[in-house]
């Protein structure tokens, strides 16, 4: 895809970073709509949704960052260690150990345990996220470089790797570039004929409106192959034929050392150069990596059509946040606009008792008066927020669905109601549910590796003269070791170079497991459960037994406990350090040049007598702390059983509360229904009467006209009455209607 012979052209250069950005742009996008969706405010709402409720009730309730939160927990508490393994061309495990320990305080130097997990969060939450291997200075006042791992800030923006590797730790990209935004008199202060110009970063909106003004440059990584001859020594080191080689043939030669076989190889070296928006700013300079230093953690990494595609845990769970907050949103809209319940009565009812009725929801009292009047109700209470069990619903399922699609059940959190809630039971539901999470421990397991591979890679380049390093064991323990050192082999009077890290080649590996204090609690129950079926364990690992107790004072016991098995020969000579090997020799010498004075004998009965002393007193810690452990096994077994009955309460209490509520409300609809009828029944009840009243007085008035009859003599009392009664009838009717 790329010619090399073009990496110094400026315009070949700037295109090559465009085209770069232009295959992965999809997916940036994708990873900034979801670092957007978790970290920005109202993130979670789609644009169209927002403007449709304007004014209206619009919550987030973030299950996501929770999510994102429990798998990078699970990340934190693990320890994940670098192993280097000899592969061959004079490696030695002495020599692998070294490496190890120089890997750990690299790594301690560059507080890298905080760096991997940021860059996992960000991978969980984003797709994508990385960290790189820097070579400096160890400070401004050190004449010695040294290599260091490094945070880059906003990776999915600023990093963009030969689109062409397919491998999940890029080690077979040929190129790269990582973009540094610079303050303006920074900028100008280092490159004072600079153009001036940013590179393009490819952002199509601007989230975040305030930012720093800045002016983004970019560092070009790339690699160089030169061709080269190694050889194959008698001895069997690797060397390479050049120049340097062939001024120390003849002295090799001289000593034995002859070249058994050549062959024809490529060389790799990457170089680095900078440029911003107009211009080259840099020349280009070797760096001391054979592969680039940028190391990329992918999430959900795969290769398709031809394409590298990635995601995080957030992209697949939005969907399903998006409708959690609607509906709760929608909940509460409903619940907040419907009318408030109230008493209705009349103002006869009410009259002498307003202060009391206006306090309703307020005051204390038991009763509550009112004026009863005949034929009317009593005040009943109607109104109310009703529950819309289908938002309640959606709701239900919308949370149930985020954790589903990310791959949390109960059996995460130690939580199964099919099992006993034991430790050992919590223990193995944690494993069961850790195969959803597996997938981002490999991610991150294959990246620390790739770092720690192109970190050996590099200690011969920066750690090449005669200087002291740390190293850091596996229990933390730190030495001063000094390398390449130059001494005098006294048998063949040849010059040897003592921990020379540039022999041999290494095969580099990373595991999770448990963080260093629950490894230490870990030997110590192994070891004292093993001793309940093996006595002799005790015996012959009884100092790493009181190295690993957390407790005062058990550091000095196993030092003590230590010397006594250096001198009862206990300790292996492989497992034993350079100090103690030399004290030891010197011992047995002094031994074996003259028998012990009586004064002597009497201070090693004295000794004898400590160690017996110390014997007891560890014996008696052993005792202790296994008491301990068994005390706490047995507490730990009640807080589970405590917690069960907790939690089966706690459910039983809600399934009661759920229960009584429905009953509540169905309750309340049959009074308002039964209300509603009496109240239709009054009205029927009261037209009937007025309906008899009006049928007696029609026949009163038939009577009436019988009364007086046709052929009656109609006197003015007589007409008087009548049109009396007719008016008193006709008012009647009038008002009936």
């Amino acid at each position: 895809m790329a010619d090399r012979r073009k990496f110094n052209d400026y315009n070949y250069v700037v295109e090559l970073l465009a085209e770069a950005q232009k295959i992965d742009f999809d997916m940036r996008e994708a990873c900034r709509e979801a670092d957007h969706f978790v970290n920005k405010r109202d993130g979670q709402w789609e644009p169209e949704i927002l403007s449709r409720m304007t004014n209206r009730p619009r919550y987030t309730f973030d299950k996501c960052t929770s999510i994102v939160d429990q798998i990078s927990g699970e990340l934190a508490q693990a320890e994940f260690a670098i192993k280097c393994k000899p592969a061959g061309d004079g490696a030695t495990n002495a020599l692998a150990k070294t490496h190890d320990g120089l890997l750990r305080n690299i790594q301690n130097v560059s507080k890298a345990s905080d760096i991997y997990i940021d860059s996992a969060q960000r991978t969980l939450e984003c797709g994508l996220s990385g960290w790189r291997v820097d070579h400096d200075w160890f400070d401004d006042d050190s004449f010695y470089q040294d290599l260091f791992i490094r945070e880059i800030p906003n990776y999915i923006d600023r990093v963009w790797l030969d689109p062409n590797h397919e491998k999940p730790d890029a080690s077979d990209a040929r190129w790269g570039f990582v973009l540094d935004p610079m303050e303006p008199d920074d900028y100008y202060t280092e490159f004072p004929n600079g153009g001036g110009e940013s590179v393009s970063e490819t952002l199509t909106s601007n989230v975040y409106w305030y930012k720093k003004e800045a002016i983004v440059i970019a560092e070009f990584w790339y690699r160089k192959q030169t061709n080269r001859t190694l050889g194959l020594l008698s001895n069997g080191a690797i060397v390479e034929i050049d120049e340097k080689f062939e001024t120390i043939r003849d002295e090799l030669e001289q000593q034995g050392i002859t070249v058994q076989q050549e062959r024809k190889s490529k060389k790799s070296r990457f170089w680095v150069r900078k440029f911003d928006g107009t211009k080259w700013l840099t020349k280009a300079k070797e760096t001391v990596f054979s592969t680039i230093p940028i190391i990329p953690l992918y999430g959900n990494f795969k290769v398709s059509e031809n394409k590298i595609v990635y995601q995080g845990v957030v992209e697949k769970l939005m969907d399903s946040q998006r409708v959690y907050n609607y509906a709760r949103s929608r909940q509460i809209e409903e619940g907040a606009l419907a009318p408030r319940a109230k008493y209705w009565m009349t103002k006869e009812q009410a009259k002498g008792h307003g202060n009391k009725l206006s306090t309703l929801n307020t005051n204390a009292d038991p009763v509550q008066f009112y004026n009863h009047i005949d034929g009317v109700p009593p005040p009943v209470q109607q109104g109310g927020a009703q529950i819309n069990q289908g938002l309640q619903q959606t709701a239900q399922d919308a949370s149930a669905d985020l954790n589903e699609i990310a791959g949390l059940f109960s059996a995460n959190m130690g939580q199964d109601p099919n099992y006993m809630q034991t430790g050992a039971a919590i223990e193995r539901l944690q494993n069961k549910g850790d195969s959803s999470t597996y997938k981002w421990f490999r991610s991150l397991e294959r990246a620390i590796a790739r770092t720690g591979d192109i970190i050996v890679r590099a200690v011969p380049l920066v750690y090449d003269q005669e200087r002291i390093v740390r190293i850091v064991g596996p229990d933390d323990v730190e030495e001063d070791v000094l390398i390449n050192q130059k001494i005098i082999d006294q048998q063949t009077g040849r010059p040897v170079i003592v921990y020379d890290l540039s022999r041999g080649k290494y095969d580099l590996t990373c595991s999770a497991g448990p963080a260093f204090q629950n490894r230490q609690d870990q030997v110590v129950k192994t070891v004292t459960t093993l001793a309940q079926v093996d006595k002799s364990i005790l015996d012959i690992g009884a100092d790493i037994l009181l190295k690993n107790m957390n407790a005062p004072g058990m550091d000095e016991i196993a030092a003590r406990k230590r010397i006594q098995m250096l001198l009862a020969d206990m300790i292996p000579v492989s497992q034993q350090t350079d100090e103690e090997k030399e004290a030891l020799r010197m011992v047995k010498e002094a031994q074996a040049k003259e028998p012990p004075s009586p004064m002597d004998q009497a201070l090693i009965a004295q000794a004898q007598a400590e160690t017996q002393k110390a014997e007891a007193t560890a014996l008696k810690a052993e005792t202790a702390a296994t008491d301990m452990l068994n005390k706490i096994e047995e507490r730990n077994a009640k807080m589970d059983l405590e917690r069960k009955k907790f939690r089966e309460q706690q459910a039983q209490n809600q399934r009661n509360t759920e229960i009584q509520m429905a009953k509540l409300a169905n309750d309340i609809q049959k009074i308002q229904g039964d209300i509603q009828t009496n109240v239709a029944q009054m009205v029927i009840d009261s037209q009937n009467a007025v309906f008899d009243q009006l049928k007696t007085q029609a026949e009163t008035l038939n009577l009436l006209r019988s009364a007086i009859g046709a052929e009656a003599i109609v006197s003015p009392q007589a007409v008087g009455a009548y049109q009396g009664q007719a008016e008193l009838i006709g008012g009647s009717i009038d008002d009936a209607d």
